[in-house]
């Protein structure tokens, strides 16, 4: 609409001013001239400082499962840029999903959080809209309605996660392989020396408080053993 109102005044004020003989049509070409210069101006400011129009945030909240492929522990996998100060984020938001999804990198911020109760993607789009039908209507011709400014995507993950990057995580993979043999051995060991002990403490334990305990102290040794080389895969 706003197009249609710089040709018409600028015609107008064409016309009136090659034909003006009275002084009427000469104030309605200036009116006319006024109304062209104000609507180039709104038009240029539409265009440049998105006159009109207003930011809107939506947000939208995504549960995530790991981005790797072990049992033993939950991944947030990373992809360094550059010097490693621009990251992507590589994550899965189902389990039946075979290759991970990334964050873009077009006025994206990634921010991962950890200490929550369970794994979540929250996106956050900012983009600029039109603040009400009339501004739409003068400027819609400009299509950048809905046009996109920035977006933050936050990651919040339980303290159990690791946040590894892409090469940090193929190490840890090959560390697991290597030690595996080592690691079984001294879990067996680790378990035994556990299980001696608490049978002394209390030796009538049924077969399956025992199990429990088993199973407890596998898990208490398989989680440290990780944790030790998930530090070393970090190094």
């Amino acid at each position: 609409m706003i197009l249609i109102l710089i040709v018409l005044s600028v015609l107008g004020f064409a016309l009136l001013n090659v034909f003006a003989k009275k002084s009427w049509q000469t104030a309605v070409s200036l009116v006319l001239g006024v109304v062209f210069v104000g609507s180039l101006v709104a038009l240029m400011a539409n265009l440049t400082y998105h006159f009109g129009m207003e930011k809107e945030v939506t947000s939208k909240t995504t549960a995530l499962v790991s981005s790797g492929d072990s049992d033993a522990f939950d991944l947030l996998l990373y992809q360094p840029l550059g010097d490693g100060t621009e990251k992507v984020y590589l994550y899965k938001t189902d389990s039946a999903q075979e290759e991970p999804k990334q964050t873009g990198t077009d006025k994206v911020t990634n921010v991962v959080e950890t200490g929550a109760d369970s794994a979540q993607l929250t996106t956050d789009t900012t983009r600029w809209v039109y603040q009400n039908d009339v501004y739409r209507f003068l400027f819609g011709i400009a299509d950048n309605d809905g046009e996109y400014v920035e977006r933050t995507n936050t990651f919040a993950v339980p303290d159990a996660w690791e946040v590894l990057s892409v090469d940090q995580a193929k190490k840890l993979a090959s560390l697991a392989e290597e030690q595996a043999d080592t690691m079984k051995t001294e879990g067996q060991a680790y378990v035994q020396e556990k299980m001696q002990a608490a049978l002394m403490a209390d030796p009538t334990m049924d077969e399956s408080e025992q199990q429990a305990k088993i199973a407890e102290y596998t898990a208490a040794y398989q989680a440290e053993a990780m944790k030790k080389l998930v530090e070393e895969a970090k190094k």
